[in-house]
């Protein structure tokens, strides 16, 4: 069995806004639940990945958020299919930028505990 090791906290330096849709006002505009978090990593990307429509996205960034160092802890595969099922996907706003989040991946450690969340941004 492989361990992971952990993500260094050195890179964890960046501070995020991530907005997780609630459901829509009276004028079927989205509404939306902000958070923040610290003590997360982004990573440009140029990677090119399928939707589940079956069209290819060109991955801007990948977000890299620790289970144990970021905080807050949040369950971000739920608050991602929270998200969708409000009819709307996640943003994450950090330095500028505004990203839209086209997937979560909860990366297992050798417990089969959460050991991070790998987040693609487009």
């Amino acid at each position: 069995m492989v361990t992971l090791r952990p993500i260094p906290a050195r890179i964890l330096r960046t501070s995020i806004t991530l907005n997780v849709c609630t459901g829509t006002d009276i004028y079927q505009a989205p509404t939306y639940q902000a958070y923040t978090v610290d003590r997360c990593h982004i990573q440009s990307s140029v990677e090119v990945r399928k939707t589940r429509e079956n069209t290819e996205m060109v991955l801007r960034a990948v977000l890299f958020v620790d289970a144990r160092l970021s905080s807050p802890q949040l369950d971000w595969v739920a608050l991602h299919m929270q998200s969708e099922a409000a009819g709307h996907s996640m943003t994450v706003q950090s330095q500028g930028m505004t990203y839209t989040v086209l997937d979560v991946d909860a990366v297992p450690d050798d417990t089969d505990g959460i050991h991070h969340y790998e987040v693609a941004l487009v």
